[in-house]
């Protein structure tokens, strides 16, 4: 009886070790159209399983044209992840997330009057502490004014007052590549709102710095692009979207988006284009991380 009680514990310890190995880690982001564009959380996500081996899901929350601070905002009504009577705080208590991401936007959070920024990322940052959850910081900002600069400071600012040190550094790695290589664009044009193919591969790279740890150098080379909002020919995206079975991902978005992520494209960066952003990747990482464990 002895030896039987002992197997069963045996069992179980390894059947329960080998379900935790297989769970998948999950993280929730929040966030605007720089953050859903091109299918980013998902390739994020796929880019990590596929070279460390770690089962993982993205989710996504948010509305297009908004930051964070209105989806805590008693009128606020998501355009995808939230259920109907949901709130923001409701789905973080409840969803047991490794990880969330705030879209922290320079120009948001460095206006003039940016309090309801700066209240909300407190409320947030311990909302998902007290979920159990790790905050990531998603540093976005293409735009060439001093706003920028001022934002990422500021943003910065904030990651240490609260102990966040999953930071992803975009905004400084895209001002690293204009004032360094300025032949490489990074948005693709004229659309100068979103990231374009290159800077969601960087994205891509800052993502895998900030939530592994480890250097993106040595990526694939691929990435994925959707075609210019407004600029695809929706009939033939419906009748894509037909042949489709939807992925978890995919499926609890609305149809527009369904629809233009149906139109999706993939290309290979070319070997020395790619090494270099990654390593601005790895670089803008390291610098941030040196500054918030200081």
């Amino acid at each position: 009886m002895k030896w039987t009680t002992s197997l069963c514990l045996l069992i179980f310890l390894i059947t329960s070790a080998h379900a935790q190995k297989n769970k998948p880690l999950k993280i929730l982001w929040l966030g605007s159209s720089s953050t859903y564009c091109h299918d980013m959380p998902l390739q994020v996500a796929e880019t990590i399983q596929e070279n460390v081996g770690i089962n993982i899901k993205s989710y996504l929350v948010g509305k297009s044209g908004t930051g964070f601070h209105e989806y805590l905002r008693e009128d606020f009504e998501a355009q995808y992840g939230l259920e109907e009577g949901q709130t923001l705080l409701d789905k973080i208590a409840t969803g047991k997330y490794d990880y969330v991401v705030l879209q922290q936007i320079t120009y948001f959070i460095a206006d003039k009057d940016s309090t309801e920024v700066l209240n909300a990322t407190k409320t947030l940052c311990q909302a998902i502490e007290q979920a159990g959850s790790t905050p990531v910081f998603y540093e976005m900002g293409w735009r060439l004014q001093s706003l920028n600069q001022t934002g990422r400071e500021m943003i910065l600012d904030e990651a240490i007052k609260y102990g966040v040190n999953k930071y992803a550094p975009c905004s400084r790695a895209w001002a690293k590549v204009r004032a360094e290589r300025p032949d490489l664009e990074l948005h693709n044009l004229p659309d100068t709102d979103h990231p374009g193919t290159l800077g969601t591969y960087l994205n891509i790279c800052c993502f895998y710095a900030a939530i592994t740890g480890e250097s993106p150098v040595g990526l694939p080379a691929n990435v994925r692009f959707w075609p210019r909002f407004g600029a695809f020919d929706k009939d033939e995206a419906r009748a894509k979207l037909k042949t489709l079975e939807l992925d978890e991902y995919h499926a609890t978005m609305p149809e527009w988006m369904q629809m233009i992520s149906a139109m999706v494209s993939e290309t290979e960066i070319d070997a020395a284009t790619a090494k270099y952003l990654q390593e601005t990747a790895w670089e803008s990482y390291q610098e941030i991380i040196s500054k918030i464990q200081n």
